[in-house]
């Protein structure tokens, strides 16, 4: 199955692709991502924590980066499994920085992915593209954060000697990893819907 996103946020294409280069950092905007081990920023092992109403499941897995520093693209495969339900998830997302202007820079993805096992039944549907929209929206909205507080001055030594310092992506403290919630998910995307049908009738 392949699934088609992008996204813009408000900073220089160069300052975004080196952000995205720290996959620890990069890891702590990906909602229920959380990485264990990382190797030269080319390999990484973790675990991606879901919850989809009363069934949890933990994928630990592995992924592997390559990253062409002249067009600003990448390539991200991975695979994990749930040692529980035994659910088996891969997938490639490629990806892309494109410069809109000197302040904004454009990502576009392009995954591939594959879902085998008890929770492959929750992976069919149109449902399923609207969820990773919202994903989308969150890892947006967390890069854009955590860009922001690499980027804020911070204040050090004593104040007659004040400095202004940035703090590097991977040193801005991580959120306590938490399980993503597909069910707050759907709500709110079945809650859009009806909104919608309703502002539709009205016009």
């Amino acid at each position: 199955m392949q699934l088609e996103q992008s996204f813009e946020v408000p900073y220089s294409l160069e300052a975004v692709w080196k952000a995205l280069e720290d996959l620890r950092a990069t890891a702590t905007c990906i909602p229920g991502a959380e990485i264990t081990n990382v190797e030269d920023n080319r390999k990484a092992s973790g675990i991606f924590r879901v919850q989809l109403g009363p069934i949890k499941a933990a994928f630990a897995g592995e992924a592997e980066v390559t990253r062409d520093d002249a067009t600003h693209s990448g390539i991200i495969k991975g695979a994990g499994r749930d040692g529980k339900n035994a659910t088996r998830v891969n997938a490639t997302v490629d990806y892309r920085l494109i410069a809109m202007d000197a302040a904004k820079t454009r990502i576009e993805l392009k995954v591939d992915y594959g879902i085998t096992g008890p929770l492959a039944q929750f992976s069919r549907g149109g449902i399923v593209k609207e969820i990773a929209g919202s994903i989308t929206k969150m890892f947006a909205t967390n890069l854009g954060k955590m860009l922001d507080s690499s980027a804020a001055p911070a204040v050090t030594g004593d104040a007659r000697d004040a400095t202004v310092a940035t703090t590097p992506a991977a040193q801005v403290p991580a959120a306590e990893p938490q399980s993503l919630n597909f069910a707050s998910l759907m709500l709110s995307l079945i809650w859009r819907r009806i909104t919608g049908i309703f502002k539709s009738s009205q016009q």
